[in-house]
């Protein structure tokens, strides 16, 4: 069935969110590149409260992460903790001038890449600094990074070809391992499934599959362009996409292609599939499509008012995204 927007939140101004929304407690959050974090109601879309955090957080392509009853964000060269009961700003924690990454929640820790090659690992209490890394391979990290029982994976990259995935100690943020994989994109993190780690490579062209305890690779898959975003991973298939207006399947144990569908668009870099319910969704150009994930066939497609230009968020039957000017409800 042709999904119906069921309500849109529009910005009066030119503004653009590349972030990904978050939801908690009938409440979605978004924050456009005007430096303010907007809570909008989950069934209608109006907004509830907005809080400025400082510095455009979009420029840092960090979506937003809710936890221990406070909002994360990263902005401004900071990451910001927001009190969902005041509205207001619990603490803010330095990463560096060009913080660059999704915050990502683990327990009580919170973990940033920066753009100076850094992970800082943050008390998500209190804003205390745990630890704080500079990677050896001397890369930025543009990433969101991911995060196991006990290690911290993320990928780097140097002028759009150099790059490596570093998994690095949870506890300490020393260094276990590091792989040449080429140069992560904007947004895209590694995504870990099991025991196997999925890092796209950039203009490398190449989807890598790396065994998360030593980083030995186990397979790779050779693509016709620029790779971008996260790679989403379930039911055996992962699916990535990129500048070649193509959407991949693979099998996620040998890297064998299951399908491929053409686009008409490519996507945005910061852009991702996401996979719920067995159905694979993804945004490119003016458009938000859905295919079943074993076949590839096209379930339906949304023509939108604006450029797409999140990943999908998918809750409860609703798909929403982000647009220029704009975030979506589809249901």
């Amino acid at each position: 069935m042709v999904k119906r927007a069921r309500w849109k939140f529009t910005m009066s101004t030119l503004a653009t969110t590349r972030n990904t929304p978050a939801i908690h407690d009938g409440v979605l959050f978004a924050n456009f590149d005007n430096d303010k974090l907007y809570a909008l109601d989950l069934s209608k879309g109006n907004e509830l409260w907005s809080v400025r955090v400082g510095g455009r957080v979009s420029e840092s392509i960090s979506n937003p992460m809710v936890a221990h009853g406070l909002l994360f964000v990263v902005g401004g060269g900071q990451c910001h903790a927001v009190d969902l009961g005041t509205h207001a700003i619990r603490w803010s924690a330095s990463c560096d001038s060009e913080a660059t990454s999704s915050p990502i929640v683990v327990d009580d820790d919170v973990y940033v890449g920066t753009r100076l090659g850094g992970v800082v690992a943050i008390d998500a209490r209190t804003g205390a600094e745990r630890w704080r890394v500079q990677l050896r391979c001397g890369e930025s990290v543009q990433s969101a990074v991911s995060v196991t029982r006990d290690q911290v994976v993320v990928g780097t990259r140097r002028d759009f070809v150099e790059g490596h995935v570093v998994a690095l100690d949870r506890a300490t943020g020393v260094e276990r391992w590091s792989a040449k994989a080429g140069a992560m994109g904007n947004g895209g993190a590694p995504a870990i499934k099991g025991s196997t780690v999925y890092a796209l490579s950039g203009l490398g062209k190449c989807l890598r599959a790396l065994d998360l305890a030593s980083g030995k690779e186990r397979w790779s898959y050779e693509t016709g362009g620029a790779l971008w975003g996260t790679p989403a991973v379930a039911d055996g298939v992962v699916c990535f996409t990129g500048d070649h207006k193509i959407l991949h399947a693979l099998d996620e144990k040998t890297g064998k292609e299951i399908w491929s569908v053409a686009l008409d668009k490519p996507p945005t870099a910061t852009v991702s599939p996401a996979i719920a319910g067995g159905v694979v969704y993804m945004g490119a150009g003016n458009a938000v499509h859905a295919w079943t994930l074993r076949e590839g066939t096209e379930r339906w497609r949304w023509k939108a008012p604006y450029r797409v230009t999140t990943a999908p968020l998918v809750a409860d039957g609703t798909v929403y995204v982000g647009c220029d000017r704009a975030v979506i409800a589809l249901g």
